[in-house]
């Protein structure tokens, strides 16, 4: 029987649209090759090399659901919020609808390239909290001006991505090791000179510290680099000021 043109009409109309499929670039095997801080790159894990592309993607997809805040973008040190920190995540930031988007042992290459593949897509964030630095220096990429040159670079590439968001930049947190230490503080210090319209640098490496100015143990893993619960606790208690003061 021949259907009706307005029946036709009325049944196409209640058609439903495919859901979007997020679009995965096939990039070659192995790490990608060496550069600057500022020229992005892929990240890659020695002993699971097929799987910090995945974990890329996965993060894609929860940003694409929409809904996003807070934006929290970094390495090992911010994915810890899901990890160690998770209680006081749940606590204080996914009230805020915060999504937490850290991948371990990306430097600002890798923060660049994910940026540049979806990483914001569909997303306008109120803030970005960015941490990032602490790989460039472990990995030997970069001085520390060029590394300095590498976060600015990911701060514009935040802005240009999505104009309405404030950054609220933290410097990199201390570390056990005494010549890294310095190399954080001396990029922490240039750093600072990128705050400006949009963008409120903090650093907290004084609460991350005990009286003679080494790292306060209590708050670290025992390698001294990545945060236990007391960390996680101690980073909320210390940012929590300048981020309400981002969001009003």
């Amino acid at each position: 029987m021949k259907i009706p043109l307005i029946v036709s009409l009325i049944f196409s109309s209640f058609v439903v649209a495919p859901i979007p499929v997020v679009a995965q670039e096939t990039i070659p095997e192995g790490p990608a090759p060496a550069g600057k801080p500022w020229e992005p790159a892929w990240g890659y894990w020695q002993g699971a090399p097929t799987a910090w592309q995945p974990t890329h993607w996965g993060f894609v997809k929860k940003a694409q659901a929409g809904g996003v805040d807070i934006l929290f973008l970094g390495d090992s040190i911010t994915k810890g919020w899901s990890g160690a920190g998770k209680e006081v995540w749940e606590q204080n930031y996914a009230p805020l609808k915060a999504l937490n988007v850290g991948i371990g042992g990306d430097t600002t290459r890798q923060t660049l390239w994910r940026l540049d593949h979806k990483a914001m897509e569909g997303i306008q964030p109120r803030v970005v909290v960015l941490m990032i630095g602490v790989n460039n220096i472990f990995t030997n990429t970069g001085t520390d001006e060029e590394i300095v040159r590498g976060i600015e670079a990911t701060v514009k590439k935040i802005q240009a991505l999505s104009p309405s968001s404030k950054v609220l930049l933290l410097g990199v947190l201390p570390v056990g090791n005494e010549a890294q230490a310095a190399r954080i503080r001396s990029i922490n210090a240039m750093a600072a000179k990128l705050a400006g319209p949009g963008v409120t640098f903090l650093d907290m490496g004084a609460q991350f510290s005990d009286t003679a100015g080494k790292v306060d143990t209590t708050l670290y893993t025992p390698d001294l680099v990545h945060l236990a619960a007391p960390g996680y606790s101690r980073w909320s208690e210390t940012m929590r000021p300048a981020l309400e003061e981002v969001l009003k």
